[in-house]
């Protein structure tokens, strides 16, 4: 079965102007690439999304922060002023500069294409989706940061859980940065387990995701941070993924396939304050080459 790809070319909205880096063309780029170089044939399907409503995204936002990043990034697009106050809503690195892209817009595709996603996958239409330009992990509850408008991680797990009534979520998050916004909506959920690999928060943005951040009330244990160090290789994830991903998703795995309904946490207690989980994690650069 070929694998489903969400993507359509308003995507390049996403785009927080000159000076910044994130900008739209990437998601053209990498479309160009993959059309160049692979067939879609048997290999996968485009997929367009519609963009999400108001209500898909009160699902995830407060209703101010929607009203707020709408308004404000619509200004933003427009050259206009804005006299509200983006700052209690945003911070300083989701200013744009320049003209900026349809933004929100755009962001309301990112969470379109992932609810498409999981309707597609959950109605068997497809065993895999791939949300281009998703991954927006940083963005809360009524906070939006890192460059992340609104999460559509958090979203697929929350409409997983209400819409399909999925009882066992995993999210395996492996970006350079820890997904804090993520982590947040689900620090009290044990139905969502999420296992965060990142760089040292004490070397990188957010500064959260250390390894006794292990969630609280009855999600403690259900979050499983895994800081890695700066320029850790090959070696130091697999080590991170034979350790610590692969059997703690496996027990995931088998408690969904006994209907079990209660999972017992994997982590029991909290790992030293230090964080180390992997004490033999290590910088395994080879000749200078940094994969992070």
């Amino acid at each position: 079965m070929p694998l489903a790809i969400l993507y359509r070319d308003e995507l390049k909205e996403y785009d927080f102007g000159p000076g910044h880096p994130f900008r739209g063309e990437r998601y053209l780029e990498f479309y160009r690439f993959l059309r160049e170089h692979l067939p879609e044939d048997d290999n996968y399907r485009i997929i367009k999304a519609d963009w999400a409503s108001d209500e898909d995204l009160l699902l995830i936002c407060q209703k101010e922060y929607i009203e707020v990043t709408k308004e404000y990034y619509l200004a933003a697009h427009l050259g206009l002023n804005y006299s509200g106050s983006i700052y209690r809503f945003h911070s300083g690195d989701n200013i744009p500069g320049g003209k900026p892209g349809k933004l929100e817009e755009a962001a309301r595709l990112v969470i379109g294409q992932a609810k498409k996603a999981c309707d597609l996958v959950q109605e068997g239409k497809f065993e895999k989706a791939v949300c281009l330009g998703g991954g927006l992990h940083h963005a809360k509850l009524d906070y939006g940061e890192g460059f992340c408008l609104y999460n559509d991680v958090a979203f697929c797990a929350r409409y997983l859980l209400q819409q399909y009534k999925l009882q066992r979520i995993l999210i395996l998050d492996t970006d350079a940065h820890a997904g804090n916004g993520t982590s947040e909506y689900f620090y009290n959920e044990p139905r969502v387990m999420l296992i965060d690999l990142h760089q040292d928060p004490r070397t990188l943005y957010p500064g959260t995701g250390f390894a006794y951040e292990i969630g609280s009330g009855e999600g403690k244990g259900f979050t499983v941070n895994i800081p890695m160090p700066p320029y850790a290789g090959y070696d130091s994830y697999k080590l991170a993924f034979e350790e610590l991903v692969q059997p703690i998703s496996g027990r995931i795995q088998a408690a969904a396939n006994h209907k079990e309904r209660r999972l017992r946490p994997p982590f029991q207690r909290r790992p030293d304050q230090s964080g180390n989980v992997c004490g033999r994690l290590q910088n395994d650069n080879v000749e200078g080459q940094r994969d992070v």
